[in-house]
């Protein structure tokens, strides 16, 4: 083996050494992303609840089946998204911390009847 081969198997096996000690342990990102379809009718939101993990790349998708507006707010990720009714929205973000956020419809009246569920980072 030639000197520049030897050389360059060395370096090689550097980055390789490298790369498997800043890896994967405990608390890594998620690899696969979670699509979610929230529908709201007068006065509620199916799912209410969505479990997600730290990280994870989330795509909810809104859709108001219901006959007056509704607002999908998650002050956690700083979002708020308004559908008319017969409107679908589609938002992607990144799921926070670990932790249980409110999720929450905010047209007054609607999170008081109903219109409520929970984030849950885990």
């Amino acid at each position: 083996m030639s000197k520049r081969n030897t050389i360059l198997w060395v370096a090689v096996a550097s980055v390789a050494m490298l790369l498997a000690a800043c890896g994967g342990g405990g608390g890594s990102a998620p690899t696969g992303g979670l699509n979610v379809t929230v529908t709201h009718t007068e006065f509620k939101m199916d799912p209410a609840d969505i479990n997600a993990a730290p990280g994870q790349t989330i795509t909810v998708t809104q859709v108001n089946k219901g006959s007056i507006q509704h607002h999908w707010v998650f002050p956690a990720a700083n979002i708020q998204l308004s559908m008319d009714p017969g409107q679908t929205v589609t938002k992607t973000f990144t799921a926070p911390a670990a932790g249980t956020y409110d999720i929450y419809c905010d047209v007054p009246g609607h999170k008081e009847a109903g219109m409520s569920g929970k984030f849950i980072v885990k």
